[in-house]
């Protein structure tokens, strides 16, 4: 049993290197430029409309080596400040590549799973970019939360790769554990008929 444990954890590491090379090479190469040009939309509107803040307009700088240091750069009174996309969206590809790696999953479900972390991701990026140009002053006095969204962002992948992925799992043995209590309380001494000395 442990040897055959063993083999499908090393089976899973050898797909998941595979597929988040793949997928990683392909989403700096192909896909960041669209994503981030959706995200700008996303941001740019709730930035301008909701949150005030005195947008002009907005670009997606495509530069670097496979688009490693792409960019978001918006036009607010003269100023442009910019996001580096690269390293905030880089844990879509992780992601993936847990998901399609996992063995078990139906094609359904698996596309379920995708959709549901993916959207989730997109999300968190969006209410970063959102918070950093909202509050930009502010957080230059507070260091740590940067900080600490950046450690969010890393662990987040693998937070929703379990959630989604072995949630049935995690219900059903959450499940088993409430009922094996009540029939150990049944077991006890005083349900034994036995008389219990002082």
């Amino acid at each position: 049993m442990s040897k055959r444990h063993g083999r499908g954890l090393l089976w899973f590491c050898v797909k998941f290197l595979v597929f988040v090379s793949a997928l990683m090479l392909l989403w700096w190469w192909l896909v960041m430029p669209a994503y981030g040009w959706l995200l700008m939309q996303a941001t740019g509107s709730m930035l301008k409309f909701v949150m005030g803040v005195p947008i002009e307009g907005g670009t997606i700088e495509v530069k670097g080596l496979l688009n490693t240091e792409t960019a978001l750069v918006f036009a607010i009174g003269g100023h442009h400040p910019a996001v580096p996309l690269a390293h905030l969206v880089t844990n879509i590809p992780p992601y993936l590549a847990l998901v399609l790696a996992t063995a078990g999953l139906g094609l359904w479900k698996r596309l379920r799973i995708l959709f549901y972390g993916t959207a989730i991701l997109f999300v968190c990026h969006a209410v970063f970019i959102i918070t950093i140009m909202r509050f930009q002053q502010q957080l230059m006095k507070a260091s740590e939360i940067p900080t600490a969204f950046v450690q969010f962002f890393l662990t987040l992948p693998f937070l929703l790769w379990i959630a989604f992925a072995y949630w049935d799992k995690i219900t059903s043995a959450a499940a088993g554990a409430q009922q094996v209590r009540p029939e150990k309380a049944a077991t006890g001494p005083e349900n034994t008929g036995e008389e219990i000395s002082p």
